[in-house]
């Protein structure tokens, strides 16, 4: 019977999910700023409901947008500390290596 209690990883593919977690970081970043010219929202007459909808629409959108960006950056610190980790696992199976 084989024990679930060991862990074991492969170094490379380590590097591939932390350069996946990049690349999707990047993408969502990518996608905020090519969509937000379709998410501005401009009134379209003077009066103050139409202003105050606008208004609203264009600090939530930025609200989100600044949101998404954290997220982004929370996913790409995730990924240096999971190469982190991985730099050290792999440097101390080196030292002990016979």
């Amino acid at each position: 019977m084989t024990s679930t209690a060991d862990l074991r990883m492969q170094p490379a593919d380590l590097v591939n999910a932390t350069q996946g977690l990049d690349q999707l970081a990047s993408r969502a970043e990518n996608l905020m700023e090519a969509e937000a010219p379709n998410l501005a929202v401009a009134a379209p007459a003077r009066d103050e409901v139409s202003q105050r909808v606008a208004s609203t629409l264009n600090n939530v959108h930025a609200d989100f947008r600044e949101l998404a960006n954290q997220g982004a950056n929370a996913i790409r610190q995730i990924a240096a500390t999971l190469r982190a980790q991985t730099d050290n696992i792999v440097g101390a199976e080196q030292d002990f290596a016979v």
